[in-house]
């Protein structure tokens, strides 16, 4: 025979069952109804940007590498690592870059000249002095030079500037 001890045992397990179900029904819910969201929400974002391509390319009719479509990162391959002049001293700079295009024929034209745009960055990281380094305005100056070169270079190449942006996810000062 059961006794009282051991009824209250099952009657706590019992609710404890029901918390952890109850507990699961809510996640399952949650994370059905956030995918759903982003599911959908992914969908009218493309039908906007699909909608809105044909007006700019019948507006100016740029070159197709140019078209504004969605951002392309390209990553050069390898972190630059740079000797920069400080004074009489000579700090250290590693830097990882990330090149933003718009179109893939962009993107390809990036990546079949990517040695020379490492080669270039180099020489540029090299010509900035570390103090203008330690600030965020020189950072970000740094980056608006680095974008003017990769920009030129391009334009030599190519004949079309193509990137738009230049993006800095680690930057490291010794």
């Amino acid at each position: 025979m059961a006794t009282e001890e051991d009824l209250e045992l099952a009657e706590e397990e019992k609710k404890g069952s029901k918390k952890w179900l109850i507990i699961g029904a809510a996640v399952v819910l949650l994370g059905g109804g956030a995918a759903a969201f982003f599911l959908m929400g992914g969908d009218d974002a493309s039908a906007e940007q699909a909608a809105q391509e044909p007006a700019v390319a019948s507006e100016a009719a740029p070159a197709p590498a140019l078209t504004k479509g969605a951002p392309i990162y390209v990553e050069v391959p390898e972190a630059i690592l740079a000797q920069i002049p400080d004074g009489r001293k000579t700090r250290m700079v590693q830097v990882r870059v990330t090149l933003v295009v718009r179109s893939p024929e962009a993107e390809d034209m990036v990546k079949k000249h990517m040695p020379l745009i490492r080669n270039n960055l180099l020489e540029f990281l090299t010509r900035t002095g570390a103090k203008a380094l330690r600030t965020p305005e020189g950072r970000e100056a740094m980056k608006q030079g680095a974008l003017e070169e990769v920009q030129k270079l391009m334009k030599e190449q190519s004949g079309q500037t193509l990137v738009d942006r230049v993006l800095f996810p680690s930057f490291v000062m010794q």
